[in-house]
């Protein structure tokens, strides 16, 4: 995406979904169109909600904490399980994963303040 002149990009990295959704039905609801939330992986995979629902059919442990199932090799899937995000081992009293959802607002130089500061209040770091 190229931005207009005049317009400006936030990006904010948060430590869960739920907050990640709130900032952008808040945006939303003030008046900001172009609003985005993605997952960020270190592992270069996807998130498949229906399929790596851990009540639904997830197969393996790298699927529920990685959410890869599907888009690796059994053998990188080991590789996956053996991480300390699927250990349960996690340093710094941190979610496991860290910030691991990306909220993008594209907005005018009038909103920038109001957008940094609706995603701040729900947890977002920009």
């Amino acid at each position: 995406m190229q931005l207009e002149k005049g317009e400006r990009s936030i990006i904010a990295s948060f430590p869960s979904s739920t907050k990640a959704e709130k900032a952008v039905e808040e945006l939303k609801q003030n008046g900001y169109e172009t609003v985005d939330i993605r997952r960020v992986s270190k592992y270069g995979i996807t998130y498949d909600a229906e399929y790596n629902n851990p009540i639904n059919r997830a197969e393996s442990l790298s699927a529920l904490t990685q959410y890869s199932e599907g888009t690796v090799t059994r053998d990188v899937g080991i590789l996956l399980g053996a991480d300390p995000a699927a250990s349960g081992m996690a340093s710094g009293g941190e979610l496991i994963g860290g910030k691991a959802f990306m909220v993008v607002v594209v907005t005018n130089e009038e909103g920038l303040d109001k957008a940094v500061e609706i995603l701040e209040k729900n947890g977002g770091e920009v």
